[in-house]
């Protein structure tokens, strides 16, 4: 085999392994799960528990646990996500729950960890990344 042919061969291999490098790095900035099933969250209130919807998909977040729940609201194949972030302009934060269940598979939760003290968003997103997608303000406060 010439040189040509194994650099050719070569270039995509390493390619791919520092894709993968990447993607591993990125990972360990955020945080993001596949939800587990569960009930309905708590009942909305603009202090402690704050819901948003967009078409699709439905949202809520209660900082007391950090934890978000997640509802995919439209049978058109596409999962829904519940994002969680901080509004500052270096996003030093963020954390994503994937519900895969689709429309008729109900709420899933995650349990983060987010830090203290902080104003964000919470974002309802249909078909993540390039589906509908709305957000609401929200603080994640400390331990009770």
């Amino acid at each position: 085999m010439n040189r040509l042919m194994r650099a050719l061969m070569v270039i995509p291999a390493t390619a791919m392994l520092v894709t993968a490098g990447t993607a591993a790095v990125t990972t360990a900035v955020a945080s993001a799960a596949t939800g587990k099933p569960s009930g309905a969250p708590p009942a909305e209130d603009n202090s402690s528990v704050w819901c948003v919807s967009t078409s699709g998909a439905k949202a809520c977040f209660a900082e007391y646990g950090d934890k978000v729940w997640v509802k995919d609201t439209a049978a058109n194949g596409a999962s829904a996500a519940g994002t969680l972030q901080d509004n500052e302009p270096s996003s030093s934060w963020y954390r994503e729950c994937f519900n895969t269940r689709g429309a008729s598979g109900g709420w899933v939760m995650c349990d983060f960890d987010v830090p203290e003290y902080q104003n964000g968003y919470l974002w309802a997103v249909n078909n993540p990344f390039v589906g509908s997608q709305s957000y609401t303000k929200i603080y994640t406060s400390g331990i009770i």
